[in-house]
């Protein structure tokens, strides 16, 4: 349980000498390996560009719950895409599961 600071207040009597008044550091988390990039098809759904910037598209998986129009792109052809500027994989489907280019 987490509770801050100035929510805390000593108990009259209470011997508090053996309270740790630092944190442990965690462990590093060991590196983990993401899933393999789901059978299917894919789309690409491009959105405004700021002024001056590079064309942003966002890689969607055919499944996504976002509307992107067709999945018309093979695996090959979406993890070319994610290679072009201003290309991310969808964060909310399993676009988020391709290899960073």
């Amino acid at each position: 349980m987490r509770v801050p600071a100035r929510l805390i207040s000593a108990i009259e009597g209470t011997d508090y000498s053996a309270v740790p008044t630092r944190r442990k550091r965690r462990p590093a988390r060991p590196p983990h390996s993401s899933p393999a990039a789901p059978a299917g098809r894919w789309s690409v759904q491009h959105l405004p560009a700021p002024a001056g910037g590079p064309r942003r598209r966002v890689i969607h998986h055919e499944s996504c719950w976002l509307p992107t129009g067709d999945a018309d792109l093979t695996l090959d052809q979406a993890l070319r895409e994610l290679t072009r500027p201003g290309s991310e994989p969808c964060a909310a489907c399993d676009a988020r599961h391709l290899p960073p280019s």
